[in-house]
C-alpha cells in the first residue's frame, strides 16, 4: 500500500484576507496607558478578545514568576442594524467617554471594521472632536478591517502612530538596545536568544517596541543608543515593510539600526554575528563571538552524533517554495554524519513551485529527490524520517519538523533532540515526535 499523509494540499497564491483591527490591537495589547476602542459590532472585538487570550498564555509561558503582564482594556461602540443604515458616529463618542471615565487613559486609539468604513463614518473629525473635548490624545487608525488592507497594514499603522505621537528625543544611554518586533513576545524564545547574542558585544535590551512598552516608556525609547529589527528572513515583504519603521525611527531620533540580518539557524547565526560586529566596528569581538558559538554549537553536535552518526534518514517537505528552507536541515544531515536517502516533494504545489524547490535542492545536495516506490522502499530502510507532513500508514520513526524556524540554532537543537529521542524508540511503536 502506497504511503499516504496528513494535511499535504494543493497550495495556491491567494490574496490576503486577515482584519486590520486584529494588526492595530497586537501592536497595542499591552501598551499600558492606552485603550482601543474598534468602531465595529460587538462580535468583532470578541473575537479579537478571544484570540488575546490563546496568545497571552504563549506569551507568558516563559515569563518570570514577578511578571506582572496585562492586556489594555479593548472595547466596542458595538454598531447595530441602525448604525449600519444612519451612521454610527454618536456611538463612537459614547465609546471614546465611557472609556475616559472608566479608565483614565493616556491616549484612546480608533480601530475601524470595514462596516464604518461602508457606512462612511468621518472617524477622524470624531477623534478630533473627542481629543479637544476630553484632553488627551484620541488618535483614528487608518484601515478599515478587511476593506482596505490586512493584519500588518493595521500593526504598521498602530507603529508608526507610537513614533510620531508619543516618542521623544533622549540623551543616549551607551549600551542599551531597543529591539523593534515581536516574534513571540517579550519572554519568547527569540528575545531570550537575542538577548544572549548582544551580551557577546557586551548590550542589554532596553525594550521591545510596540507592544511592550507602556505609553511612559516610550516617550523615552529614543534613549537606545542601537535599533536592532527582529525578524525571521529579511527577504519576507512584511518584514521588510517594518524594518522601514525601524529605519524611520532611527533617521528620526539619529540612532543606528540594524535590520539586513536575522539569527535563524546556525549558519544565519554566524553571518548575523559578523555583520553585527562590522556594523558596529567591533571585528575582534564579533571573531570571539562566533568561535564560541561554533564551539557550543559543536559540542552539541558531537553529543547528538553519538546516537546518529551513520544512521539513515529521508528528508520529506510538503510546504510552499517560500517557506521551504533545506539548508538548516541538510547541514544537520552533514555534521552529524547520517547517511541521506532521499528527498521526498510532496505535492503540495503547482508545477511551478514544485520546480523551484528543485532548483534550492539542486544548489544544495546531490541527493536523490524520490517519488513513488523509490520513495516507499527509502522509507522501509530509513531509521528516521523528518518530515514536515505525518506518514500515516508506516511504524517508522518520524520527526515533525517546526513550521518556523526558531532564533540562533535553538531549531537545530530541538530537532537534534528529537532525533535523538526518537531512535530511542522501539520500531514497533514506531510513532511521531514533534521537533
Amino acid at each position: 500500500m502506497a504511503i499516504e499523509t496528513k494535511r499535504v494540499l494543493k497550495c495556491r497564491r491567494v490574496a490576503s484576507s486577515s482584519c486590520t483591527m486584529t494588526g492595530v490591537w497586537r501592536a497595542l495589547c499591552y501598551v499600558d496607558g492606552a485603550v482601543v476602542i474598534y468602531h465595529s459590532p460587538r462580535a468583532c472585538a470578541h473575537i479579537a478578545r478571544r484570540m488575546d487570550t490563546s496568545s497571552f498564555c504563549r506569551l507568558i509561558k516563559d515569563a518570570p514568576e514577578e511578571t506582572r503582564l496585562r492586556s489594555i482594556p479593548l472595547l466596542s461602540s458595538d454598531l447595530t442594524d441602525e448604525e449600519a443604515v444612519f451612521g454610527g458616529e454618536e456611538r463612537l463618542r459614547r465609546a471614546v467617554r465611557y472609556a475616559y471615565e472608566k479608565y483614565n487613559p493616556k491616549a484612546v486609539f480608533i480601530a475601524n471594521s470595514c462596516v464604518s468604513g461602508v457606512i462612511g463614518d468621518d472617524t477622524d473629525a470624531v477623534a478630533e472632536e473627542m481629543t479637544e473635548e476630553l484632553g488627551i490624545p484620541v488618535i483614528d487608525t487608518a484601515h478599515h478591517g478587511f476593506l482596505d488592507g490586512e493584519y500588518f497594514d493595521g500593526y504598521l499603522d498602530a507603529a508608526r502612530i507610537l513614533v510620531q505621537r508619543f516618542m521623544k528625543p533622549q540623551e543616549k544611554i551607551p549600551g542599551t538596545v531597543l529591539l523593534f518586533g515581536d516574534c513571540g513576545g517579550l519572554f519568547g524564545e527569540y528575545t531570550r536568544e537575542m538577548r544572549r547574542l548582544l551580551n557577546y558585544f557586551g548590550l542589554k535590551i532596553s525594550g521591545q517596541f510596540p507592544s511592550y512598552m507602556s505609553l511612559s516608556e516610550l516617550e523615552k525609547a529614543p534613549s537606545a543608543a542601537l535599533t536592532v529589527v527582529i525578524g525571521r528572513s529579511e527577504s519576507d515583504k512584511r518584514q521588510q515593510h517594518f524594518a522601514a519603521v525601524g529605519e524611520e525611527f532611527s533617521d528620526k531620533f539619529d540612532i543606528p539600526c540594524f535590520s539586513e540580518l536575522y539569527p535563524v539557524g546556525y549558519a544565519k547565526t554566524m553571518e548575523w554575528i559578523e555583520g553585527f560586529g562590522k556594523f558596529l566596528g567591533m571585528e575582534e569581538t564579533a571573531e570571539t563571538a562566533a568561535k564560541e558559538e561554533e564551539q557550543r554549537f559543536m559540542a552539541y553536535i558531537d553529543e547528538a552524533a553519538k546516537t546518529l552518526r551513520g544512521k539513515r534518514v529521508v528528508y520529506c517537505v510538503g510546504r510552499a517554495a517560500e517557506f521551504f528552507q533545506p539548508q538548516t536541515i541538510l547541514l544537520l544531515i552533514e555534521k552529524l554524519g547520517m547517511k541521506l536517502l532521499g528527498i521526498e516533494l510532496f505535492d503540495s504545489q503547482n508545477e511551478e513551485g514544485h520546480r523551484k524547490k528543485e532548483e534550492k535542492l539542486r544548489a544544495l545536495t546531490d541527493a536523490p529527490i524520490l517519488s513513488g516506490d523509490a520513495f516507499e522502499k527509502a522509507v522501509m530502510e530509513a531509521d528516521v524520517v523528518l518530515t514536515t507532513h505525518e506518514l500515516v500508514n508506516t511504524d517508522v520513526r518520524q520527526v515533525f519538523l517546526p513550521c518556523v524556524a526558531g532564533a540562533g540554532w535553538t531549531g537545530e537543537k530541538e530537532v537534534m533532540d528529537a532525533m535523538v529521542r526518537v531512535m530511542h524508540r522501539a520500531l514497533s511503536r514506531g510513532g511521531l515526535i514533534y521537533a
